[in-house]
């Protein structure tokens, strides 16, 4: 697999942090060097400005936009009183001491804001599956607290969802790990391409991801889940023999509200995923807890919705 996109921003970062080192280096021989013109050294390499405008056509832009902005206008500040330092009235003559204090502290500011902008991006990237490039359970929790107190907040419906790839065991002993794991990669990507951006995925497990569906009733979110599994039953995936693989899933959904938190939530999701790999596998389950109401027929029984 290749770098992740939080690993090669971190490592856009750094360079670009090198570079901009080595800037700031040029500016003060520039200031200090006697009965030499002053002149302001080339600006520091585009590679922060390509690594900004990477960001923003990342998917991940959603939750780096104000970072990246931040950053970004950070640059910029420090690159103008770099020049204000090299305006021509202050040359010759002393450093104007007022200019070279605001320049220092637009470079201050500057490393705060790639320092926090680092962390984040780490954070992120120890947040990864590395194998699947989704989110994984350590900060899932903490995303689940999240929506459920905004769906509080708002009164909009959120439900979860656990989705597990039927037989998977059979297709490890079959084919290998390695196509097990080619596998569970397209499959992340096959769930992170068809769902809403704003929705959010996880590794839950093994074979298993779960999903957060904010503004979404369980019926709602029952038609499209089951839309994504009937797609995906349809889209054989071709291993590097050429050998083909039919992937299938089973899904179960719960709904979280004033009565449902994040915790009881996954219980009912995952006692909705068993009833659906009980009964046949291939389908999808809404936790009986919200939905008194008789089961409908199996999805391949019926119509799908479109």
């Amino acid at each position: 697999m290749g770098r992740s996109v939080q690993e090669d921003a971190i490592h856009q970062l750094e360079r670009a942090a090198a570079e901009h080192i080595a800037w700031l280096k040029s500016i003060h021989l520039a200031l200090l060097a006697p009965g030499q013109p002053r002149q302001l050294p080339p600006s520091a390499p585009t590679l922060l400005s390509q690594w900004v405008a990477a960001a923003e056509t990342a998917p991940e832009r959603g939750d780096r936009q104000a970072l990246v902005d931040e950053l970004d206008q950070s640059c910029r500040r420090m690159h103008a009183q770099a020049a204000r330092l090299f305006a021509p009235e202050c040359a010759p003559g002393p450093v104007d001491p007022a200019r070279y204090l605001a320049f220092m502290g637009s470079v201050e500011d500057y490393g705060l804001h790639l320092r926090n902008a680092e962390c984040t991006l780490r954070q992120a990237l120890a947040e990864t599956d590395p194998l699947t490039g989704v989110a994984n359970r350590q900060g899932m929790m903490r995303d689940l607290h999240r929506e459920w107190t905004r769906a509080l907040r708002t009164g909009d419906p959120v439900c979860v969802a656990i989705a597990d790839l039927d037989h998977f065991k059979d297709v490890n002993d079959t084919f290998g790990h390695l196509a097990g794991d080619h596998i569970l990669h397209l499959a992340a990507r096959f769930f992170r391409r068809r769902l809403r951006p704003y929705d959010l995925i996880y590794r839950f497990g093994g074979e298993e991801f779960l999903f957060c569906l904010p503004n979404t009733d369980p019926g709602n979110a029952r038609r499209v889940l089951d839309r994504l599994r009937i797609m995906m039953s349809r889209l054989p995936v071709r291993l590097d023999d050429g050998r083909q693989v039919v992937v299938t899933a089973s899904i179960g959904i719960s709904p979280m509200d004033a009565g449902i938190p994040p915790e009881r939530a996954l219980e009912l999701a995952d006692e909705a995923l068993y009833r659906a790999k009980r009964t046949g596998r291939n389908r999808v389950c809404v936790a009986q807890e919200s939905r008194p109401q008789a089961e409908p027929a199996p999805a391949e029984d019926r119509p799908a919705v479109h």
